[in-house]
């Protein structure tokens, strides 16, 4: 039994557009977010009477002890 070679070119395959189109949506929705995210930064908002408040995460580099007074190194 012979079978015919009926290859199908790349581009008469549907799965293939969905593929680019899938693609080329998420590059240009990236590039659009990040014209959107150049053109408006983010606001800085301030509260009026807000206290200080410490930070409970602790310091990245610990600080170094200083030696006592007269203490020659």
């Amino acid at each position: 039994m012979n079978v015919p070679n009926t290859r199908t070119p790349w581009f008469r395959v549907p799965e293939v557009w969905l593929m680019v189109v899938l693609l080329g949506a998420t590059v240009l929705g990236s590039f659009a977010l990040i014209a959107s995210a150049v053109q408006h930064p983010d606001a800085h908002i301030t509260v009026p009477h807000d206290a200080a408040r410490s930070s409970k995460i602790p310091p990245r580099d610990p600080p170094t002890a200083t030696p006592p007074p007269g203490d020659a190194r």
